[in-house]
């Protein structure tokens, strides 16, 4: 081992060491001055490709645009650490833009890493995203544990433990690393770009068009020579007007398309692997040639429940895991991500589907009416749960359901003691006076 390598071992440990005595309270070493990653400036492999952009845009905007709220239960709960999460995780991002670059990491990188920043003298941690590519796991060999070497822009490498650590990865072999989807379809894209490349050459070389002559016989090469040049001095003179032919010379007109008809099979491929690598439905990149949905709704339900499921569940799972205590989990305290946001149904469906949860009874008419972004009813009357009183079992039916209505029944009343109407009275001349 050389010198250099034992400073720099001396020194891991160290950092390590300080981590450790530190009481795991505050990260062992910060970057003096807040810096802005130049992977939030710019992603390399975005600009890369239409298609890659398109597909990690439609899943980071999907679940940015998912609210997400921390539940005690069933009921909300409005605290720092909600706040936390659903409205500003740290100084820079609100959580739309948060969620928005965590997921825009994980579908290039293949890794997103979110680090647990708490300052001296708070209890709420922000958390700072950082870039995947300056993020290498570490196996501590004593205790087996997972740390993370972070490698910052400015400042010396630091060491943290996995507990404060957000990471989601894409997908992953060993439970630690993700898989990179833009490395999976590094060929699929090259070739596709070597395509685009050749059409756009024959573009700017102007082969859409050209002129075939036809001679009667073989020519040697000083005919053709003079051939050619006759003809081409005659082109330029009358501007493509009049032309002369000699000696049984014909002039054909061969017309090529500017865009080969094969590059567009070429992105039907390239955009079916895509949706297949991205787990997306075809059509949401463009591609509705196999769509067997009739509504939008179908359509949506399809990729919530195959795209966006999966990743919605990793999100909480990590987030319930990370910042909450196991006291506050078993108090039934989570975070939530609200799905029902995104599958937003025609007028008609929608209706439809409360008027059914009014009637099961589990819906209310001041929960409905909160949705739509309406005030609750006047005098709590809309907080109640209904049922429909038209619902009743077989035997009840067939057995009880006519008791009850026997018993409703009152006796006949003797006809010579009911007092008569007024009109039959002065018919028997029976008024008064």
């Amino acid at each position: 081992m050389s010198i250099f390598e034992r400073i720099r071992a001396r020194r891991r440990k160290r950092i390590i060491a300080k981590y450790i005595n530190s009481g795991a309270l505050t990260v062992s070493r910060r970057p003096q001055r807040l810096w802005i990653p130049h992977w939030i400036r710019g992603d390399y492999t975005l600009r890369n490709s239409e298609l890659i952009f398109s597909a990690v845009s439609r899943i980071a905007n999907t679940l940015s645009a998912m609210p997400i709220q921390l539940y005690k239960g069933s009921k909300p709960v409005y605290s720092e650490l909600n706040d936390l999460v659903s409205v500003r995780p740290n100084w820079l991002m609100t959580s739309c833009q948060f969620f928005r670059t965590m997921e825009a990491c994980r579908c290039t990188y293949g890794d997103t890493y979110a680090l647990k920043v708490i300052a001296p003298g708070e209890t709420v941690p922000r958390l700072e995203v950082l870039d995947p590519s300056r993020v290498k796991p570490v196996i501590e060999q004593t205790s087996r544990e997972l740390w993370w070497r972070i490698q910052p822009d400015e400042g010396a490498e630091m060491y943290v433990h996995d507990w404060y650590m957000i990471h989601i990865p894409f997908i992953s072999t060993n439970g630690i690393g993700g898989i990179s989807p833009v490395s999976v379809l590094f060929n699929t894209l090259q070739y596709s770009d070597s395509i685009q490349e050749f059409n756009s050459k024959q573009l700017e070389q102007g082969v859409n068009s050209a002129i075939v002559l036809e001679a009667p016989a073989n020519l040697g090469t000083e005919q053709k020579e003079a051939m050619i040049e006759d003809f081409m001095d005659t082109y330029r003179k009358t501007s493509g007007n009049i032309l002369l032919l000699e000696s049984g010379v014909k002039a054909n007109n061969l017309n090529l398309s500017p865009v080969d008809t094969k590059l567009f099979e070429v992105e039907k491929i390239t955009r079916s692997k895509v949706a297949m690598v991205y787990n997306l439905p075809p059509h949401l990149l463009g591609d509705y040639s196999e769509s067997s949905f009739n509504t939008q709704e179908q359509e949506m339900l399809e990729f919530l429940s195959l795209t966006m499921l999966p990743i919605v569940t990793a999100y909480e799972q990590e987030l319930n895991f990370k910042l909450l205590t196991s006291e506050m989990r078993k108090k039934g305290y989570c975070f939530k991500f609200s799905m029902d946001c995104i599958l937003r149904a025609d007028a008609a469906t929608q209706a439809e589907v409360d008027y059914k949860g009014v009637r099961s009874g589990w819906d209310t008419v001041d929960e409905i009416r909160a949705r739509r972004g309406k005030p609750p009813l006047p005098g709590g009357i809309g907080k109640y749960a209904l049922v429909s009183q038209d619902l009743a079992t077989l035997d009840y039916t067939v057995k009880e359901k006519p008791k009850v209505l026997a018993s409703k029944i009152t006796p006949a009343v003797d006809a010579s003691s009911e007092e008569m109407p007024p009109q039959e009275k002065e018919d028997k001349g029976g008024t008064d006076g």
